[in-house]
Formats: C-alpha cells, sequence, structure tokens
C-alpha cells in the first residue's frame, strides 16, 4: 500500500471517529438521562406482573458504540473467478434505546443505531470485477429506528413486539430513505417465564425488503442453573452457555448467525462508449456466516461495562444482485477471524 493510500485510510477512520464521537456524546447524555427516569418509574411496579430477563443474565446495552474487526481474508467471486485478499473489514456502530412509556402493563421504548463499513482490499488495479471496488472506494452506512413494545399479562405470561425500519447502503447523505436501500422488520413474542431462573417463547419474524419478502419463526430459551452456569439462545441465531465468575466478569461462548445487507450504486461499462463511458448500475450486497465466539464482558465501574468478543466465522452465503437484470453474483470468503470491542452502558442490577 503507498503512502497515499495509508494516508486516505487513515482520513477515512478519522473523519468516521469524529463522527461516532458527536453522535456517541448525544446519544449517552439521551440515555443517561432515560435510563434514570426509567428506573424511578419501575420501582412502584407491581409484583404480580412478571419482567423479562432471568437472574444473571448477561448485561442488556442502554447504549454502545462498537468497533467490529475481521482481519486478513480472501474473497472470491464465484462467477468471474477473481480472488482478493482482504486486508481488513472494519464496522463501526452506535446505539441507544430511550424509554418511552414505563407503566407496569405497558413498557414503550425507541432504539437508534448508526453504523459505518468499510472494505480495505490489499490490491484491486487488475480486477475486472466492478463491485469489489465500489466496495473498496465506499463507506456502507446503517441507519436504522425501531419501537419496542412488551406488555406483561400475568405473573407468567408476557408479549412484545418490535417494529424497524433501517436504510443500508453506499449513501453519501447521513440518511438516505430511497426504497432500494430500505428493510423493514416486524417481530412478535410470546414470552413464559416460569421462574426467575428460566423463561422461553417463541415468535414470527417478517421481512421486508426491495422485491422480497420472509416470514420467519424463532424461539428462546433462557436458563440459568446455578450462580456460575447458565444457557442464553434464540434459535435458529444463537446458543451460548454463559458461565458468571462474579457479579463483574462473566463469559458467553457458542454460536451466533451473523448477517449484513447493503444496496449499493456500482460504475460500469456500458454498451456505447460514445454516450457515455460508465453508468452506476443498482447492486444489492449480502453476506451470511456462522460464528463460533467467546464474549466477555466486565463491569468497570458504575453503569459503564467493556465487552470483548473473539471467534471464528464460517461463509454461509454471499451474493450480489443486479436489480435490473436480476443477475446474481456468488461470492466467498474463506474462514476468518473476528472480533469486537464494545463500551456500553446499563443501569447495575440491584438499581434496576
Amino acid at each position: 500500500m503507498n503512502h497515499l493510500s495509508i494516508s486516505s485510510s487513515y482520513s477515512v477512520v478519522g473523519k468516521a471517529a469524529r463522527h461516532f464521537a458527536i453522535v456517541w456524546c448525544l446519544l449517552l447524555v439521551w440515555s443517561v438521562a432515560a435510563q434514570v427516569s426509567q428506573n424511578q418509574l419501575s420501582l412502584d411496579q407491581g409484583s404480580f406482573l412478571c419482567q423479562p430477563g432471568v437472574i444473571n443474565q448477561s448485561p442488556g446495552k442502554g447504549a454502545s458504540i462498537t468497533y467490529v474487526l475481521n482481519p486478513d481474508y480472501s474473497l472470491h467471486s464465484i462467477n468471474t473467478d477473481d480472488r482478493r485478499q482482504v486486508s481488513r473489514n472494519e464496522r463501526f456502530e452506535a446505539k441507544v434505546k430511550l424509554p418511552l412509556v414505563v407503566r407496569p402493563a405497558f413498557k414503550a421504548m425507541l432504539g437508534l443505531k448508526y453504523g459505518l463499513e468499510r472494505f480495505h482490499f490489499t490490491d484491486l488495479e487488475s480486477s475486472d470485477f466492478p463491485l469489489l471496488k465500489r466496495l473498496s472506494n465506499s463507506e456502507l452506512k446503517v441507519a436504522e429506528a425501531a419501537a419496542y413494545f412488551v406488555m406483561p399479562i400475568n405473573d407468567k405470561y408476557y408479549t412484545a413486539l418490535r417494529m424497524s425500519a433501517s436504510y443500508n447502503g453506499d449513501y453519501s447523505e447521513v440518511v438516505n430513505f430511497d426504497r432500494r436501500y430500505a428493510l423493514y422488520r416486524v417481530a412478535a413474542v410470546w414470552g413464559v417465564k416460569k421462574r426467575q431462573d428460566l423463561e422461553y417463547g417463541a415468535g414470527l419474524m417478517y421481512s421486508s425488503r426491495y422485491g422480497h419478502s420472509t416470514l420467519v419463526p424463532f424461539a428462546f430459551y433462557n436458563r440459568t442453573f446455578n450462580e456460575h452456569w447458565g444457557l442464553e439462545s434464540t434459535l435458529p441465531v444463537s446458543i451460548k452457555a454463559r458461565y458468571n465468575f462474579n457479579e463483574r466478569l462473566l463469559t458467553l461462548f457458542g454460536t451466533e448467525y451473523s448477517s449484513q445487507r447493503y444496496a449499493l450504486a456500482v460504475p460500469e461499462p456500458i454498451s456505447n462508449p460514445f454516450l457515455n463511458h460508465t453508468e452506476k448500475a443498482p447492486y444489492v450486497y449480502r453476506n451470511a456466516s456462522l460464528d463460533l465466539t467467546s464474549s466477555w464482558y466486565y463491569h468497570l465501574r458504575g453503569w459503564a461495562w467493556l465487552q470483548f468478543k473473539v471467534g471464528y466465522s464460517f461463509n454461509l452465503a454471499s451474493e450480489a444482485t443486479h436489480i435490473s437484470s436480476g443477475t446474481t453474483y456468488n461470492l466467498h470468503s474463506n474462514r476468518k477471524l473476528c472480533g469486537m470491542l464494545t463500551l456500553f452502558f446499563t443501569p447495575p442490577r440491584n438499581y434496576r
């Protein structure tokens, strides 16, 4: 990599860091104020209504900032037989949940998320696949808003609903509401909290995106066996064992499903070069993997926690679809390391 590209890379990272510093400060202030309000109100809740979660469960995130890194792997276009090395694939994310209504029989929260993802290839000068060059030159963005509703029925049953809209793509604005970038989801949950150390349930998730929709069933099972061991699972997405060393340190280890989806405008040659040398063709890039991970949670102080995750990622399905023609290009990445570092804030258990 030459000095110009190194300088450009640092400039992009620096710009992203400044971007996130401003967003993070705003979200943190909102989250702390909202969490104080939520916990003051929750002290008056009646004991006849159950609350989701089990004892010793991994802490939730009121506000968080995350850095994800996938270093040194190859990305292979099977259709064009073009294989390129990715020196690193990195993602920054900021999230916050804001309580809107907190009552014994009804809770409503607003969730906000903003993310930036970037691919860094070692050499693309000789590549004939325009999509890879676009991935290398783009900041892939995720802007999401979600509404959460929790409705306890009695001391044993509860229902929950999540609705979200996210806009994922290579747009230059802070957010672009073009329907090509849009992904809408609705998830409904029926939960059973049999005891303080056992809950389970099932639900349905409906997803709608440009030209495609799905309905997927899921189930969850959370169990605390004793003061150290537990299980946290959402099938078919993840299943993890938990070990609590003490109140300040715990680990989760197991499998989880990871996926990303972005809409891109890819410059490519057109049939008549006298009219225009290139045009921007609409693509959708999807990536899915099964990850074997180990996450460590450490309570820093007060409301502040640190999460460190490391693991191994196995490619399940990666593809790029040319929207206009419907042509799909199959992509494949080799097995790769994955890592994540998150700073998040949540009220202490004895305060919630």
